[in-house]
Protein backbone atom coordinates (compact mmCIF):
# COMPACT_ATOMS: atom_id res chain seq x y z
CA UNK A 1 0.00 0.00 0.00
CA UNK A 2 3.01 2.03 0.92
CA UNK A 3 4.17 2.12 -2.36
CA UNK A 4 1.24 2.47 -4.22
CA UNK A 5 0.57 5.66 -2.27
CA UNK A 6 4.09 6.75 -3.29
CA UNK A 7 4.19 5.92 -7.14
CA UNK A 8 0.15 6.12 -7.95
CA UNK A 9 -1.19 8.75 -9.79
CA UNK A 10 -4.38 9.96 -8.52
CA UNK A 11 -6.78 12.14 -11.18
CA UNK A 12 -9.53 14.44 -11.15
CA UNK A 13 -10.53 15.50 -15.02
CA UNK A 14 -11.81 18.97 -14.36
CA UNK A 15 -13.61 21.20 -17.62
CA UNK A 16 -10.91 22.67 -19.32
CA UNK A 17 -10.61 24.28 -23.14
CA UNK A 18 -8.02 26.69 -24.11
CA UNK A 19 -7.47 27.66 -20.45
CA UNK A 20 -9.47 27.30 -16.72
CA UNK A 21 -12.04 29.68 -15.96
CA UNK A 22 -9.85 32.31 -18.36
CA UNK A 23 -12.22 31.84 -21.95
CA UNK A 24 -11.20 35.15 -23.28
CA UNK A 25 -8.45 35.66 -25.70
CA UNK A 26 -6.00 38.45 -26.03
CA UNK A 27 -3.85 39.25 -28.94
CA UNK A 28 -1.24 41.93 -29.46
CA UNK A 29 0.52 42.31 -33.16
CA UNK A 30 0.72 44.16 -36.37
CA UNK A 31 -1.86 44.22 -38.85
CA UNK A 32 0.47 45.15 -41.68
CA UNK A 33 1.83 48.70 -40.47
CA UNK A 34 -0.79 48.99 -37.40
CA UNK A 35 0.03 48.07 -34.24
CA UNK A 36 -3.19 46.58 -32.50
CA UNK A 37 -4.29 44.97 -29.26
CA UNK A 38 -7.56 42.68 -30.08
CA UNK A 39 -9.99 41.37 -27.24
CA UNK A 40 -12.42 38.22 -27.93
CA UNK A 41 -14.66 37.27 -25.34
CA UNK A 42 -16.75 33.69 -27.13
CA UNK A 43 -20.35 33.18 -25.91
CA UNK A 44 -20.76 30.32 -23.82
CA UNK A 45 -23.41 28.48 -25.64
CA UNK A 46 -23.12 27.63 -29.39
CA UNK A 47 -24.52 29.17 -31.67
CA UNK A 48 -23.56 32.13 -29.66
CA UNK A 49 -22.55 35.95 -30.38
CA UNK A 50 -18.82 36.65 -29.62
CA UNK A 51 -17.88 40.14 -28.40
CA UNK A 52 -14.55 41.78 -30.17
CA UNK A 53 -12.76 44.66 -29.69
CA UNK A 54 -9.94 46.16 -31.27
CA UNK A 55 -7.56 48.94 -29.90
CA UNK A 56 -5.87 49.88 -33.01
CA UNK A 57 -1.96 52.58 -32.73
CA UNK A 58 -1.70 55.13 -35.64
CA UNK A 59 -3.36 57.39 -37.18
CA UNK A 60 -5.38 57.39 -40.55
CA UNK A 61 -7.46 54.17 -39.38
CA UNK A 62 -10.41 54.06 -41.59
CA UNK A 63 -12.09 51.04 -41.00
CA UNK A 64 -12.01 48.01 -38.95
CA UNK A 65 -13.94 44.47 -39.83
CA UNK A 66 -13.87 41.12 -38.10
CA UNK A 67 -14.50 37.98 -40.29
CA UNK A 68 -15.46 34.75 -38.75
CA UNK A 69 -13.40 31.37 -40.62
CA UNK A 70 -14.95 28.40 -39.58
CA UNK A 71 -11.82 25.49 -39.92
CA UNK A 72 -13.18 23.38 -42.14
CA UNK A 73 -15.15 26.24 -44.33
CA UNK A 74 -12.24 28.46 -44.95
CA UNK A 75 -12.92 31.97 -46.47
CA UNK A 76 -14.62 30.99 -49.27
CA UNK A 77 -17.19 29.33 -47.09
CA UNK A 78 -17.11 32.13 -44.91
CA UNK A 79 -20.10 35.29 -44.07
CA UNK A 80 -19.31 38.33 -45.16
CA UNK A 81 -17.41 40.50 -42.72
CA UNK A 82 -19.17 42.48 -40.00
CA UNK A 83 -17.99 46.62 -39.73
CA UNK A 84 -16.92 47.46 -36.11
CA UNK A 85 -18.19 50.50 -34.75
CA UNK A 86 -15.71 53.11 -33.08
CA UNK A 87 -16.53 53.45 -29.37
CA UNK A 88 -18.38 56.51 -28.50
CA UNK A 89 -15.53 58.80 -26.46
CA UNK A 90 -12.40 56.77 -27.60
CA UNK A 91 -10.19 57.52 -31.04
CA UNK A 92 -8.81 53.88 -31.61
CA UNK A 93 -10.83 51.12 -30.40
CA UNK A 94 -13.52 49.48 -32.28
CA UNK A 95 -15.70 46.99 -31.73
CA UNK A 96 -18.43 44.45 -33.11
CA UNK A 97 -19.96 40.95 -32.02
CA UNK A 98 -19.94 38.07 -34.55
CA UNK A 99 -22.18 34.71 -34.22
CA UNK A 100 -20.26 31.45 -33.91
CA UNK A 101 -22.30 28.88 -35.74
CA UNK A 102 -20.89 25.64 -34.87
CA UNK A 103 -18.36 23.98 -32.11
CA UNK A 104 -14.91 23.64 -33.22
CA UNK A 105 -12.30 25.84 -34.16
CA UNK A 106 -12.79 29.40 -35.84
CA UNK A 107 -10.43 32.49 -36.47
CA UNK A 108 -11.25 35.48 -36.53
CA UNK A 109 -10.14 37.56 -39.47
CA UNK A 110 -9.32 41.36 -38.19
CA UNK A 111 -8.65 43.82 -41.47
CA UNK A 112 -7.12 47.09 -40.57
CA UNK A 113 -7.86 49.81 -43.36
CA UNK A 114 -6.23 53.34 -43.45
CA UNK A 115 -4.18 55.30 -45.08
CA UNK A 116 -0.92 53.60 -44.53
CA UNK A 117 -2.66 50.44 -45.93
CA UNK A 118 -4.20 47.12 -45.43
CA UNK A 119 -3.13 44.74 -42.80
CA UNK A 120 -5.03 41.64 -41.32
CA UNK A 121 -4.55 39.86 -37.93
CA UNK A 122 -5.93 35.87 -37.34
CA UNK A 123 -6.78 35.37 -33.95
CA UNK A 124 -7.50 31.73 -33.16
CA UNK A 125 -10.67 31.29 -31.10
CA UNK A 126 -12.42 27.98 -29.77
CA UNK A 127 -16.03 27.86 -30.20
CA UNK A 128 -17.40 25.76 -27.35
CA UNK A 129 -20.40 25.20 -25.66
CA UNK A 130 -19.40 25.58 -22.11
CA UNK A 131 -22.46 26.54 -19.81
CA UNK A 132 -25.82 26.06 -19.23
CA UNK A 133 -27.91 28.99 -19.00
CA UNK A 134 -30.74 28.91 -16.69
CA UNK A 135 -33.26 30.59 -16.13
CA UNK A 136 -34.23 33.60 -13.37
CA UNK A 137 -36.44 32.89 -10.35
CA UNK A 138 -38.43 36.02 -12.26
CA UNK A 139 -38.89 34.99 -15.53
CA UNK A 140 -39.98 31.30 -14.65
CA UNK A 141 -42.60 32.93 -12.70
CA UNK A 142 -44.08 34.93 -15.12
CA UNK A 143 -43.88 32.66 -17.85
CA UNK A 144 -45.47 30.18 -15.49
CA UNK A 145 -48.13 32.43 -15.10
CA UNK A 146 -48.88 33.03 -18.63
CA UNK A 147 -48.93 29.86 -19.68
CA UNK A 148 -51.51 28.71 -17.09
CA UNK A 149 -53.23 32.24 -18.44
CA UNK A 150 -52.70 30.88 -21.78
CA UNK A 151 -54.13 27.36 -20.62
CA UNK A 152 -57.02 28.59 -19.02
CA UNK A 153 -58.41 30.45 -21.85
CA UNK A 154 -57.67 27.49 -24.66
CA UNK A 155 -59.86 25.22 -22.63
CA UNK A 156 -62.77 27.44 -21.77
CA UNK A 157 -62.69 28.57 -25.65
CA UNK A 158 -63.44 24.86 -26.36
CA UNK A 159 -65.90 24.49 -23.60
CA UNK A 160 -67.22 27.82 -25.56
CA UNK A 161 -67.01 26.32 -29.07
CA UNK A 162 -69.59 23.22 -27.93
CA UNK A 163 -71.91 25.54 -26.09
CA UNK A 164 -72.21 29.40 -25.77
CA UNK A 165 -71.24 29.49 -29.47
CA UNK A 166 -74.30 27.52 -30.89
CA UNK A 167 -76.79 29.97 -28.88
CA UNK A 168 -78.56 32.89 -30.00
CA UNK A 169 -77.14 35.93 -28.31
CA UNK A 170 -79.09 36.25 -24.83
CA UNK A 171 -80.98 33.16 -25.26
CA UNK A 172 -80.60 31.13 -22.35
CA UNK A 173 -77.90 28.62 -22.65
CA UNK A 174 -79.73 24.74 -22.96
CA UNK A 175 -78.72 22.09 -19.89
CA UNK A 176 -77.16 19.64 -22.44
CA UNK A 177 -75.35 22.27 -24.04
CA UNK A 178 -73.95 23.17 -21.12
CA UNK A 179 -72.75 19.37 -20.81
CA UNK A 180 -71.46 19.42 -23.93
CA UNK A 181 -69.66 22.30 -23.02
CA UNK A 182 -68.04 20.76 -19.84
CA UNK A 183 -67.16 17.50 -21.18
CA UNK A 184 -65.47 19.39 -24.30
CA UNK A 185 -63.54 21.78 -21.53
CA UNK A 186 -62.82 18.18 -19.76
CA UNK A 187 -61.10 16.33 -23.20
CA UNK A 188 -59.51 20.09 -24.24
CA UNK A 189 -57.95 19.84 -20.86
CA UNK A 190 -56.64 16.65 -21.58
CA UNK A 191 -55.56 17.14 -25.12
CA UNK A 192 -53.78 20.45 -24.43
CA UNK A 193 -52.08 18.67 -21.01
CA UNK A 194 -51.19 15.52 -23.68
CA UNK A 195 -49.30 17.91 -25.67
CA UNK A 196 -47.58 20.37 -22.54
CA UNK A 197 -46.23 16.93 -21.59
CA UNK A 198 -45.06 16.08 -24.90
CA UNK A 199 -43.19 19.48 -24.98
CA UNK A 200 -41.65 18.70 -22.12
CA UNK A 201 -40.43 15.41 -22.94
CA UNK A 202 -38.73 16.93 -26.48
CA UNK A 203 -37.76 19.79 -24.57
CA UNK A 204 -36.10 17.29 -21.62
CA UNK A 205 -34.25 15.22 -24.53
CA UNK A 206 -32.50 18.28 -26.33
CA UNK A 207 -31.70 19.30 -23.01
CA UNK A 208 -30.29 15.97 -22.39
CA UNK A 209 -28.62 15.90 -25.78
CA UNK A 210 -27.18 19.45 -25.26
CA UNK A 211 -25.60 18.29 -21.98
CA UNK A 212 -24.34 15.12 -22.82
CA UNK A 213 -23.25 15.59 -26.79
CA UNK A 214 -22.71 19.35 -26.95
CA UNK A 215 -21.41 20.51 -23.96
CA UNK A 216 -18.22 20.46 -23.90
CA UNK A 217 -15.95 18.38 -21.71
CA UNK A 218 -12.53 17.68 -21.59
CA UNK A 219 -11.24 14.34 -21.76
CA UNK A 220 -10.07 12.27 -18.49
CA UNK A 221 -6.10 11.78 -18.05
CA UNK A 222 -4.93 8.67 -16.46
CA UNK A 223 -1.15 8.85 -15.67
CA UNK A 224 1.18 7.05 -13.78
CA UNK A 225 4.45 7.29 -12.26
CA UNK A 226 7.10 4.38 -12.17
CA UNK A 227 10.85 4.58 -11.84
CA UNK A 228 13.45 3.12 -13.96
CA UNK A 229 17.00 3.86 -14.58
CA UNK A 230 17.24 6.29 -11.64
CA UNK A 231 14.36 8.21 -13.29
CA UNK A 232 10.88 9.33 -12.38
CA UNK A 233 9.37 8.49 -15.80
CA UNK A 234 5.62 10.23 -15.69
CA UNK A 235 3.22 8.61 -17.83
CA UNK A 236 0.14 10.11 -19.34
CA UNK A 237 -2.81 8.66 -21.45
CA UNK A 238 -5.18 11.08 -22.35
CA UNK A 239 -9.19 9.37 -22.55
CA UNK A 240 -10.46 6.28 -22.05
CA UNK A 241 -12.99 4.07 -23.96
CA UNK A 242 -16.07 5.19 -22.68
CA UNK A 243 -15.38 8.22 -22.60
CA UNK A 244 -14.54 9.07 -26.35
CA UNK A 245 -17.49 11.50 -26.70
CA UNK A 246 -15.82 13.20 -29.95
CA UNK A 247 -12.88 11.99 -32.35
CA UNK A 248 -9.38 13.05 -31.12
CA UNK A 249 -7.63 14.68 -33.93
CA UNK A 250 -4.05 14.36 -34.15
CA UNK A 251 -2.14 16.74 -32.55
CA UNK A 252 0.63 19.30 -34.05
CA UNK A 253 3.58 21.16 -32.51
CA UNK A 254 3.16 24.30 -30.56
CA UNK A 255 6.46 26.15 -30.22
CA UNK A 256 8.00 22.99 -31.34
CA UNK A 257 6.74 20.85 -28.70
CA UNK A 258 3.87 18.27 -28.70
CA UNK A 259 2.61 19.20 -25.40
CA UNK A 260 3.70 21.97 -22.59
CA UNK A 261 2.78 20.19 -19.22
CA UNK A 262 2.63 22.65 -16.21
CA UNK A 263 3.01 20.64 -12.62
CA UNK A 264 2.23 23.02 -9.94
CA UNK A 265 2.68 21.67 -6.21
CA UNK A 266 -0.73 22.14 -3.47
CA UNK A 267 -1.35 23.43 -1.58
CA UNK A 268 1.12 25.81 -1.21
CA UNK A 269 1.93 25.95 -4.71
CA UNK A 270 6.33 26.31 -3.91
CA UNK A 271 6.91 24.48 -6.95
CA UNK A 272 6.76 24.84 -10.77
CA UNK A 273 7.52 22.39 -13.96
CA UNK A 274 7.49 23.47 -17.09
CA UNK A 275 7.95 20.21 -19.33
CA UNK A 276 7.85 18.71 -22.48
CA UNK A 277 6.42 14.94 -23.03
CA UNK A 278 7.64 13.01 -25.62
CA UNK A 279 4.62 11.38 -27.86
CA UNK A 280 4.26 7.67 -27.38
CA UNK A 281 0.95 7.22 -29.58
CA UNK A 282 -1.56 9.97 -30.14
CA UNK A 283 -2.86 9.92 -26.17
CA UNK A 284 0.06 8.53 -24.33
CA UNK A 285 2.75 10.82 -23.08
CA UNK A 286 5.91 10.12 -21.19
CA UNK A 287 8.44 12.70 -19.48
CA UNK A 288 11.05 12.91 -17.95
CA UNK A 289 10.43 14.59 -13.90
CA UNK A 290 13.09 16.71 -13.08
CA UNK A 291 13.82 16.86 -9.30
CA UNK A 292 11.09 18.24 -7.73
CA UNK A 293 9.93 17.85 -3.89
CA UNK A 294 7.50 15.24 -2.78
CA UNK A 295 3.99 16.24 -3.00
CA UNK A 296 0.74 16.71 -4.78
CA UNK A 297 1.20 18.27 -7.83
CA UNK A 298 -1.80 19.72 -10.37
CA UNK A 299 -1.42 19.12 -13.96
CA UNK A 300 -2.15 21.17 -16.62
CA UNK A 301 -1.43 19.99 -20.53
CA UNK A 302 -2.00 22.17 -23.36
CA UNK A 303 -2.23 20.88 -26.32
CA UNK A 304 -3.25 21.97 -29.93
CA UNK A 305 -4.89 19.86 -32.70
CA UNK A 306 -4.51 20.13 -36.45
CA UNK A 307 -7.94 21.15 -36.98
CA UNK A 308 -7.26 24.61 -34.93
CA UNK A 309 -8.73 23.95 -31.39
CA UNK A 310 -6.26 24.07 -28.67
CA UNK A 311 -7.11 22.57 -25.18
CA UNK A 312 -5.89 22.54 -21.18
CA UNK A 313 -6.35 18.95 -19.72
CA UNK A 314 -6.19 18.78 -15.83
CA UNK A 315 -4.98 15.63 -13.89
CA UNK A 316 -3.49 15.42 -10.50
CA UNK A 317 -0.26 13.40 -9.55
CA UNK A 318 1.37 12.55 -6.69
CA UNK A 319 4.99 12.65 -6.96
CA UNK A 320 7.17 10.86 -4.65
CA UNK A 321 10.89 10.79 -3.24
CA UNK A 322 13.29 8.73 -5.03
CA UNK A 323 12.92 5.10 -3.68
CA UNK A 324 15.53 4.01 -0.60
CA UNK A 325 16.30 1.33 -2.20
CA UNK A 326 17.03 2.88 -6.60
CA UNK A 327 16.61 0.47 -9.45
CA UNK A 328 20.00 -0.32 -10.92
CA UNK A 329 20.81 1.54 -14.29
CA UNK A 330 22.18 0.55 -17.34
CA UNK A 331 23.92 3.47 -18.55
CA UNK A 332 21.07 4.67 -20.75
CA UNK A 333 18.86 6.98 -20.11
CA UNK A 334 15.19 5.53 -20.38
CA UNK A 335 14.08 9.02 -21.49
CA UNK A 336 15.40 12.13 -22.62
CA UNK A 337 14.91 15.34 -20.94
CA UNK A 338 13.49 17.92 -23.13
CA UNK A 339 16.66 21.16 -23.19
CA UNK A 340 13.60 23.32 -22.91
CA UNK A 341 12.14 21.91 -19.80
CA UNK A 342 12.55 24.24 -16.53
CA UNK A 343 11.45 24.27 -12.99
CA UNK A 344 11.44 26.04 -10.12
CA UNK A 345 10.99 25.75 -6.10
CA UNK A 346 10.16 28.34 -3.64
CA UNK A 347 7.98 31.43 -2.44
CA UNK A 348 7.67 34.92 -3.88
CA UNK A 349 10.10 37.11 -2.12
CA UNK A 350 8.94 40.34 -3.21
CA UNK A 351 9.89 43.43 -1.76
CA UNK A 352 9.52 47.34 -2.44
CA UNK A 353 11.58 48.50 -5.08
CA UNK A 354 9.78 52.10 -6.34
CA UNK A 355 6.75 51.17 -8.14
CA UNK A 356 8.34 47.42 -8.78
CA UNK A 357 7.99 44.12 -6.87
CA UNK A 358 11.09 42.27 -7.71
CA UNK A 359 11.34 38.08 -7.06
CA UNK A 360 14.96 36.61 -6.76
CA UNK A 361 15.83 33.63 -9.14
CA UNK A 362 18.53 32.00 -9.76
CA UNK A 363 22.35 32.84 -9.84
CA UNK A 364 21.05 35.88 -7.83
CA UNK A 365 19.05 37.72 -11.08
CA UNK A 366 15.91 39.53 -10.31
CA UNK A 367 12.93 39.62 -12.06
CA UNK A 368 11.04 43.29 -11.20
CA UNK A 369 6.98 43.74 -11.81
CA UNK A 370 6.58 47.32 -12.79
CA UNK A 371 2.83 47.65 -11.89
CA UNK A 372 1.93 50.92 -12.66
CA UNK A 373 -1.12 50.96 -10.70
CA UNK A 374 -3.86 48.47 -9.33
CA UNK A 375 -4.75 45.36 -10.76
CA UNK A 376 -8.67 44.78 -11.22
CA UNK A 377 -10.69 42.29 -13.09
CA UNK A 378 -11.47 42.68 -16.36
CA UNK A 379 -9.51 45.31 -17.00
CA UNK A 380 -6.10 45.07 -18.90
CA UNK A 381 -3.77 43.90 -16.33
CA UNK A 382 -0.21 45.75 -15.87
CA UNK A 383 1.92 42.68 -16.95
CA UNK A 384 5.96 44.15 -17.66
CA UNK A 385 8.72 42.33 -16.00
CA UNK A 386 12.25 43.41 -16.37
CA UNK A 387 15.44 41.90 -15.72
CA UNK A 388 18.36 42.42 -13.54
CA UNK A 389 22.01 41.24 -12.97
CA UNK A 390 23.21 40.38 -9.68
CA UNK A 391 24.61 43.97 -9.78
CA UNK A 392 21.55 45.54 -10.55
CA UNK A 393 22.33 45.93 -14.28
CA UNK A 394 19.28 45.63 -17.16
CA UNK A 395 19.93 42.04 -18.10
CA UNK A 396 19.27 41.40 -22.02
CA UNK A 397 17.10 38.52 -23.02
CA UNK A 398 16.67 35.87 -25.05
CA UNK A 399 14.29 33.69 -26.98
CA UNK A 400 12.88 30.72 -24.84
CA UNK A 401 11.16 28.50 -27.53
CA UNK A 402 10.64 31.66 -29.81
CA UNK A 403 9.35 34.32 -27.26
CA UNK A 404 10.90 35.98 -24.68
CA UNK A 405 9.02 35.06 -22.12
CA UNK A 406 6.35 32.24 -20.58
CA UNK A 407 4.43 32.95 -17.41
CA UNK A 408 1.65 31.19 -15.72
CA UNK A 409 -1.04 32.38 -14.00
CA UNK A 410 -3.54 30.47 -11.31
CA UNK A 411 -5.78 31.56 -8.95
CA UNK A 412 -5.46 30.42 -5.06
CA UNK A 413 -8.69 27.89 -5.73
CA UNK A 414 -7.95 26.54 -8.72
CA UNK A 415 -10.75 28.25 -10.41
CA UNK A 416 -8.63 30.12 -13.31
CA UNK A 417 -5.34 29.09 -14.94
CA UNK A 418 -3.56 31.17 -18.12
CA UNK A 419 -0.61 30.31 -19.76
CA UNK A 420 0.14 33.33 -21.30
CA UNK A 421 2.70 34.50 -24.19
CA UNK A 422 3.70 37.94 -25.02
CA UNK A 423 1.68 37.88 -27.67
CA UNK A 424 -1.39 37.11 -25.76
CA UNK A 425 -3.19 33.57 -24.68
CA UNK A 426 -3.82 32.16 -28.09
CA UNK A 427 -2.43 29.16 -29.26
CA UNK A 428 0.80 29.54 -32.13
CA UNK A 429 0.14 27.02 -33.46
CA UNK A 430 -3.81 26.97 -33.68
CA UNK A 431 -2.99 30.33 -35.62
CA UNK A 432 -0.39 28.77 -37.59
CA UNK A 433 -3.01 26.14 -39.11
CA UNK A 434 -5.41 29.09 -40.29
CA UNK A 435 -2.04 31.53 -41.35
CA UNK A 436 -1.14 28.37 -43.39
CA UNK A 437 -4.30 27.87 -45.47
CA UNK A 438 -4.43 27.84 -49.07
CA UNK A 439 -6.76 30.93 -49.24
CA UNK A 440 -5.44 32.31 -46.22
CA UNK A 441 -5.24 36.50 -46.29
CA UNK A 442 -2.38 37.23 -48.02
CA UNK A 443 -2.44 40.77 -46.51
CA UNK A 444 -1.80 38.72 -42.73
CA UNK A 445 1.00 40.25 -40.88
CA UNK A 446 1.15 36.87 -38.95
CA UNK A 447 0.86 34.90 -42.41
CA UNK A 448 4.58 33.32 -42.02
CA UNK A 449 4.59 30.33 -43.81
CA UNK A 450 5.63 26.97 -42.53
CA UNK A 451 9.48 26.38 -42.66
CA UNK A 452 12.05 24.08 -40.54
CA UNK A 453 12.69 26.42 -37.60
CA UNK A 454 9.28 25.80 -35.48
CA UNK A 455 9.18 29.03 -34.18
CA UNK A 456 9.15 31.05 -37.58
CA UNK A 457 5.60 31.83 -36.58
CA UNK A 458 7.17 33.70 -33.38
CA UNK A 459 8.98 36.31 -35.12
CA UNK A 460 7.75 39.94 -34.07
CA UNK A 461 6.58 38.91 -31.28
CA UNK A 462 10.45 40.59 -29.13
CA UNK A 463 14.20 40.29 -30.17
CA UNK A 464 16.66 38.98 -28.26
CA UNK A 465 18.86 41.76 -26.39
CA UNK A 466 15.59 43.14 -24.88
CA UNK A 467 14.99 43.78 -21.43
CA UNK A 468 11.67 43.67 -20.58
CA UNK A 469 8.67 41.59 -21.57
CA UNK A 470 4.95 41.95 -21.27
CA UNK A 471 1.94 40.15 -21.34
CA UNK A 472 -1.55 41.14 -22.50
CA UNK A 473 -4.33 39.61 -19.91
CA UNK A 474 -7.45 40.74 -18.02
CA UNK A 475 -8.32 38.56 -14.89
CA UNK A 476 -11.82 37.25 -14.86
CA UNK A 477 -13.12 37.59 -11.42
CA UNK A 478 -11.46 39.68 -7.90
CA UNK A 479 -9.21 37.45 -6.13
CA UNK A 480 -5.82 35.95 -4.96
CA UNK A 481 -3.76 34.94 -7.97
CA UNK A 482 -0.11 33.86 -7.94
CA UNK A 483 2.43 34.29 -11.15
CA UNK A 484 5.13 32.38 -12.74
CA UNK A 485 7.14 34.55 -14.99
CA UNK A 486 10.05 32.75 -16.75
CA UNK A 487 12.55 34.55 -19.38
CA UNK A 488 16.30 33.22 -20.30
CA UNK A 489 19.38 35.19 -19.93
CA UNK A 490 22.80 33.96 -20.36
CA UNK A 491 21.58 30.89 -21.57
CA UNK A 492 19.78 29.80 -18.66
CA UNK A 493 16.14 30.07 -17.87
CA UNK A 494 14.80 31.96 -14.91
CA UNK A 495 11.67 31.89 -12.80
CA UNK A 496 10.58 34.55 -10.88
CA UNK A 497 7.10 34.40 -8.47
CA UNK A 498 4.98 36.76 -7.55
CA UNK A 499 1.50 37.34 -5.63
CA UNK A 500 -1.23 39.14 -7.05
CA UNK A 501 -4.48 40.41 -5.05
CA UNK A 502 -7.41 40.89 -8.44
CA UNK A 503 -9.99 44.08 -7.18
CA UNK A 504 -13.55 44.15 -8.49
Amino acid sequence: MRRLVAFGILLLPLMAWGHIGSPNVFFEGKAGPYPARVVIRPPGVVPGLAEISVRVEGEGVQRVTALPVFWNAGRQGAPPPDVAKQVRGETNLYETTLWLMRSGAYSVDITIEGAAGVGTLVVPVNSLATSRRSMSPGMGILLATLGLFLFTTAVRLVGAAFGESTVEPGAAIPSKRRWQSRVAMIVGALFFSTLLAGGKRWWDHDDADYRNNTLYQAEPVAATARWEGGQNILRLEIGTARSLRQAWTPLIPDHGKMMHLFLLREPGFDALAHLHPVRRSDREFEVNLPPLPAGRYQIYADVAHENGLAQTLTAEAQIADPPTSPTPTTGVLALESDPDDSWFAGLPQAGANGSAETSVTADGYTLAWRKEGSVRANQAAPLRFELRTPDGRLAPLEPYMGMLGHAAVRRDDGSVFAHLHPVGTISMAAQQFFTDRPDANPSSAAGVKSSQDPHAHHQGHGAAGETSVSFPYEFPRPGKYRLWVQVKSAGKVLTGVFDANVEP
